[in-house]
């Protein structure tokens, strides 16, 4: 028999048991009410932060606060501020800006110019915090007058030589209001009144501006100082100064702003167009040698900066009387080879000027040490002579002759014994030489369409400068049906005759060819590879024959360069019929 004071024990401990679990359950329960994790399942979020009010207003006027907060209906954080922040016109101290909750707060540091309307430009910096969803080109407008600017100027920046848009170009603009700076030279010195950024299309807004003139300037910024101080900064410029007009919101404005505080009166505004600017890089005109060294054996390369025009290489501690070196300069004008005939020396240092003006002066190591002795020429590996043919995966083109490239310029050659088989067809080929150095050959042989070929060279034809030459060589190949090519014919008419138009044909990898034109003229570009094809002119203004960058100082643009605009898919067995008004 259980006594009636062991039953209430029992019943009460059961009691205190379940009150503990039912306790223990309502914690946990309650600890993942208050740690919010991410649900599984379900659409991802792709909605960005909805902008809700401000305090003060958007384009609210006769602003004199010092805080300005911005909410949205989702908590926000701030992404790459720095990059994103554009303040116009600029201040000197930067705002603390920051968020709180689903607001961002910017404290100002200094008072703001009166009458003066302002543009607080955050980009995508404000994103919410579950996903980084941005509020895209996020901008807030205040005025500390009684007015908002209300004028705009939109435009477009493209790369000056390949027409392509570029994205995260500063657009600067700058007032005429400095006693001690010319306004051409405001770039190099002061940071602008205005400014904003290219968007990926290569667009840029500057909006809210005053009715005045202002001189225009984009930079692609390699230091984010917002000044034109590194010649390696992408510029773009417009010759005269820019006034900026009103463009009528394409929808009505449902913010909480006041429109009649927008200033748009007396402004007469003109057809709509866009500004266009043309990124360059400046030339640098120091000449500079950047690196002189021993490439392969007996190959010696000076690499410059820019194209020689007087060079004059001379050897300090080198006594030769006979000949001990071919030149040779590439198709730039920007590196010259040597090719030593003779190795007496462990080193040579020469003294390299251009134009009367020395550069510098190298020591250039001619025979390598190896473990503190000369290498020995019999102890080296022997030497072949490398030669190379134009075949690519088994072809050559119908209209190629047959190339042969020498890794060293040739002393002397024999193709005596050399045959190329055509079909079943036996011929004695002759070469022939392109370059005075002999470093270039072809075969002069019309080649037939679906034919096999066979080139067949002795041992030791060839000898190089250094005496290598090399075993007996043997290729073979093949040509296309003329049928598998297509062609293409282009009627370009000239409107400005006596230019230069320097017309280019290229595929996705390369130029295939290039012509010069000073007047209307049919071109034909035959035996094309089926794919795309793009046509490209250079207006060429100084007739040298190639494409010249920009001078701002100078108020000279980069040369225009225009593309066809369709482009051109080459067919095989097609010819095409195109006209091209330049």
């Amino acid at each position: 028999m259980i006594k009636n004071n062991s039953v209430k024990y029992i019943l009460t401990r059961s009691k205190r048991i379940v009150g503990y679990r039912i306790w223990v359950g309502l914690v946990l329960i309650l600890n993942m009410c208050a740690n919010p994790v991410t649900p599984e399942g379900g659409p991802k979020d792709t909605t960005a932060p909805g902008f809700e009010k401000a305090e003060p207003p958007m384009y609210t006027t006769k602003f004199d606060q010092e805080k300005i907060r911005i909410y949205f209906d989702e908590f926000v954080q701030l992404k790459d501020l720095n990059n994103e922040l554009i303040i116009s016109p600029p201040v000197q101290v930067k705002p603390e800006i920051k968020t709180k909750g689903k607001s961002v707060e910017i404290e100002l540091r200094e008072p703001l110019l009166e009458n003066t309307t302002y543009s607080f430009f955050l980009g995508n910096a404000i994103v919410d915090i579950t996903e980084n969803n941005p509020v895209q080109n996020f901008l807030y407008v205040l005025s500390t007058g009684d007015v908002v600017d209300s004028l705009s100027i939109r435009g477009n920046v493209y790369n000056a030589f390949t027409n392509e848009p570029q994205e995260g170009v500063s657009v600067l603009l700058y007032l005429d209001n400095n006693d001690t700076i010319s306004i051409d030279s405001l770039p190099y010195a002061v940071k602008p009144y205005f400014m904003s950024r290219t968007d990926k299309s290569g667009d840029f807004n500057l909006t809210n501006l005053p009715n005045k003139e202002f001189k225009i300037f984009a930079l692609h910024d390699q230091n984010s100082n917002l000044i034109f101080d590194q010649l390696a900064e992408g510029i773009a410029f417009q010759e005269q100064m820019i006034k900026p007009y009103y463009i009528a919101p394409a929808k009505p404005d449902t913010s909480d702003a006041d429109s009649t505080k927008i200033d748009s009166t007396n402004i007469q505004a003109p057809p709509y167009l866009k500004t266009e600017l043309a990124l360059f890089i400046e030339k640098d005109t120091i000449q500079r040698l950047i690196k002189a060294f021993l490439l392969t054996e007996a190959q010696l390369v000076f690499i410059f900066k820019l194209p020689v025009k007087q060079l004059e290489i001379r050897p300090l501690n080198l006594q030769m009387t006979e000949e001990w070196k071919l030149e040779e300069l590439n198709r730039t004008k920007d590196t010259l080879t040597y090719w030593l005939l003779k190795e007496e020396q462990d080193s040579i240092r020469f003294e390299v000027s251009e134009g009367g003006l020395i550069l510098d002066t190298v020591n250039v190591e001619i025979i390598k040490e190896e473990r503190g002795r000369r290498a020995r020429k019999e102890e080296e590996k022997p030497k072949y002579l490398d030669v190379k043919f134009n075949i690519t995966g088994g072809h050559i083109d119908l209209n190629k002759n047959i190339q042969l490239k020498f890794a060293y310029p040739l002393k002397s050659w024999n193709m005596a014994g050399s045959l190329l088989i055509e079909n079943e067809d036996t011929l004695k080929p002759q070469i022939n030489f392109t370059d005075s150095l002999n470093k270039i050959g072809f075969i002069e042989h019309k080649l037939t369409s679906s034919a096999s070929y066979s080139i067949v060279i002795p041992d030791s034809a060839f000898y190089d400068i250094l005496g290598h030459s090399h075993d007996s060589i043997v290729k073979h190949f093949t040509t296309k049906s003329i049928e598998d090519y297509g062609n293409l014919y282009v009627d370009i008419q000239v409107s400005n005759e006596g230019l230069n138009h320097i017309i280019q044909i290229s595929d996705d990898k390369k130029l295939i060819e290039e012509r010069i034109l000073t007047k209307s003229e049919k071109l034909s570009f035959e035996f094309l590879n089926p794919g795309p094809y793009t046509l490209k002119v250079i207006y060429d203004y100084n007739n040298n024959g190639k494409w010249d960058t920009g001078d701002y100082l100078n108020k000279i643009q980069p040369e225009k360069v225009d593309f066809f605009p369709a482009g051109v898919a080459i067919r095989a067995n097609w010819d095409i019929q195109e006209t091209w008004k330049l």
